[in-house]
């Protein structure tokens, strides 16, 4: 009897991997990344490493993300918070999953992040404040930041999206200007991040408006 249970249960979590929905089935045609993560949750699967629950919980986060990059409009407020939640969820996941596998799915999740850098609207080379946006997704995604430091990125970032709009009194914009590049930095100086990314930023926010703005190179 308990191997009928077994039996069945495996199949039921079988059926939900192969059933994925159609925008991840699209997403592992055209992305490695996810095509590997599909397989090793496989693998996972048969060893008794991963959940119903915990599959569903991933293939629900990983819809997200490709949701959001799908999504990218320029000029749009950014949003650091919605793939930081789903990420963690994913990260979360993997530390809950049996030694065996947990490795491998990790790697496969640092994989997709690798992929969820945001897009280049145009062939021209990003500006400095799409370069700095770019910087900090990567740094929040690969680092280990707090919400809150995570809220006061997206806050900051949207500041200076707003100074750019406000060209009308120079003065002011100036002003804007140094306090958001001053918050990012704090928190890049205060969180835990790669110590590439956090450098990355930094030099971003020195290349960003006028100079002055208190932004200090680490070695």
């Amino acid at each position: 009897m308990k191997n009928i249970v077994r039996a069945l249960s495996l199949s039921i979590i079988l059926l939900t991997l192969y059933q994925m929905p159609s925008a991840m089935a699209q997403a592992a045609a055209s992305n490695p990344a996810m095509d590997k993560f599909k397989e090793d949750m496989k693998t996972a699967v048969l060893n008794g490493s991963i959940t119903v629950p915990q599959l569903k919980e991933l293939q629900a986060n990983a819809e997200t993300l490709k949701a959001l990059k799908e999504n990218q409009q320029p000029g749009a407020p950014v949003d650091l918070l919605t793939p930081y939640g789903a990420v963690s969820r994913m990260k979360a996941i993997m530390a809950s999953v049996k030694p065996q596998d947990r490795e491998i799915l990790q790697e496969d999740v640092q994989a997709l992040l690798a992929n969820q850098k945001p897009q280049a609207v145009s062939a021209d080379p990003p500006s400095a404040g799409q370069k700095l946006g770019k910087d900090v997704f990567t740094a929040v995604m690969f680092g280990k930041p707090t919400q809150s430091q995570v809220k006061q990125l997206q806050d900051s970032l949207n500041d200076l999206q707003q100074v750019k709009n406000d060209s009308g009194r120079p003065l002011q914009a100036l002003r804007g200007l140094n306090k958001a590049k001053g918050e990012i930095e704090a928190v890049m100086n205060a969180g835990s991040f790669r110590d590439q990314d956090r450098q990355a930023v930094l030099d971003d926010l020195n290349n960003l408006g006028p100079k002055g703005g208190g932004m200090r190179r680490r070695g």
